[in-house]
């Protein structure tokens, strides 16, 4: 995961290439076989619009179209992406590419909650496909509370899911258009599941792991939610 705060393509060109080789060299769960090549998506804002482009491809294959369509962003006030590796045998579709969108939020996740079908059960407005996975699931579930404002909301739904569902990791970010949330907890491989933020450039950045040599990089502690 990839979020940018005050994006501008022209000037975080590099960080996207990066980024973009951690589809294949990035890290992998112990005994997984490497590669994020599940399914690819890039979040922005348009006018003050969320605006959502996703495939269920491989973004190695797709290396083209992914960097054509962070041209045509050229700048946004948040950039969010996102690289899959799928939890889920024969998933690797569009409807299941992060970041999901509700409104003007995004939201993209790194983990597995096993027991997501449970947890759908809890949802207010159900997803309107009936694939819905546990990263969307886990989404849908914190815009239950949105009435709440949205940090209230993903800490109340964290809360929940921490005590009475079964995952590996909630880690993710998530925006409203304005503020970047980061946020990192796990069960587990605490090495895997690592989210990095740094200072670049007039611009905030925020990784699953460091996107650029030149940059003074500090992980995220576990359980805290983190404003931007």
């Amino acid at each position: 995961m990839l979020g940018l705060k005050n994006f501008v393509f022209r000037r975080h060109r590099e960080i996207l290439e990066n980024f973009f080789e951690l589809a294949e060299a990035g890290k992998s769960p112990p005994g997984d076989t490497p590669g994020h090549l599940d399914g690819w998506g890039i979040g922005f804002y348009k006018n003050g619009k969320a605006v959502v482009h996703k495939s269920g491809g491989s973004i190695v294959e797709e290396k083209r179209e992914f960097f054509e369509t962070c041209e045509r962003v050229k700048a946004s006030r948040i950039l969010l992406l996102h690289l899959r590796k799928s939890s889920w045998n024969g998933t690797s579709k569009r409807a299941h590419a992060h970041p999901f969108a509700a409104g003007n939020i995004l939201f993209a996740h790194n983990g597995t909650i096993r027991d997501f079908k449970a947890l759908r059960k809890k949802i207010i407005q159900d997803p309107q496909h009936p694939e819905a996975l546990d990263s969307e699931v886990y989404f849908r579930y914190v815009m239950n509370f949105a009435p709440l404002g949205l940090a209230k909301a993903f800490r109340k739904a964290a809360c929940d899911i921490k005590t009475s569902h079964t995952y590996s990791s909630l880690t993710c970010l998530f925006t409203d258009g304005n503020l970047l949330y980061g946020f990192r907890e796990y069960t587990k491989d605490p090495w895997y599941y690592s989210l990095y933020y740094a200072s670049a450039e007039e611009a905030t950045v925020v990784a699953s792991q460091p996107v650029s040599p030149c940059l003074r990089w500090r992980m995220l502690p576990k359980g805290k939610l983190f404003v931007f």
